[in-house]
């Protein structure tokens, strides 16, 4: 088949709404990779986050039409024009999200302000005909991935408060060594609420 023939398919995107980690963020969770890795050792197959990919996920679109990424840029910008940049905090570091699974996440503890972001995106998916995930929210940046888990590794108590002053929209594609996320649109949020 040629390239550009119409075959009747929708194209489509992997799409996630987040937040992308400021630079003072970036390096408090540089600084705590570093001593997961001392701590590891070298003898750990892990695959780390890079900085291009950490993010706070605020909602999972899935499989989006290409042609819905337009309107979900109007509605990210109106939420960010309603709803100001807050606060949070990290507060612990483990496996996410049961003590067996094979990611390890730095977890936030939840706020008004960012479970109202949360919120917004969860109200911006039903308007587009999307099944909002059930789960309870919990905040995280994830910082590693492998296999044999982490359960070996000792939960690790955290305190760093961060600024939350954007909303993103994520694109995520599928490449050797993982998955590789690409900002599409980024809202500064700015509301005086």
């Amino acid at each position: 088949m040629r390239l550009g023939q119409d075959t009747g398919e929708t194209a489509s995107s992997r799409l996630f709404i987040g937040i992308s980690p400021d630079t003072a963020t970036q390096r408090f969770l540089d600084g705590v990779v570093d001593r997961c890795r001392r701590q590891l050792g070298k003898t750990e197959r892990v695959r780390w986050t890079s900085h291009a990919n950490r993010h706070l996920t605020l909602a999972f679109l899935g499989e989006t039409p290409d042609e819905l990424i337009p309107r979900i840029e109007v509605e990210l910008a109106a939420i960010a024009d309603r709803l100001p940049a807050c606060r949070a905090r990290i507060v612990s570091l483990h496996p996410f999200p049961k003590s067996r699974s094979s990611l390890l996440a730095a977890e936030l503890l939840t706020n008004p302000e960012l479970d109202r972001l949360h919120e917004e995106c969860r109200q911006l998916m039903m308007r587009l005909g999307m099944t909002p995930e059930g789960a309870v929210y919990r905040p995280h940046f994830t910082l590693a991935r492998s296999r044999r888990g982490f359960a070996h590794l000792d939960p690790l108590a955290l305190d760093f408060t961060l600024g939350l002053d954007n909303i993103t929209l994520y694109r995520s594609h599928t490449a050797p060594g993982g998955s590789q996320y690409v900002p599409l649109f980024e809202a500064q949020l700015k509301g005086n609420q």
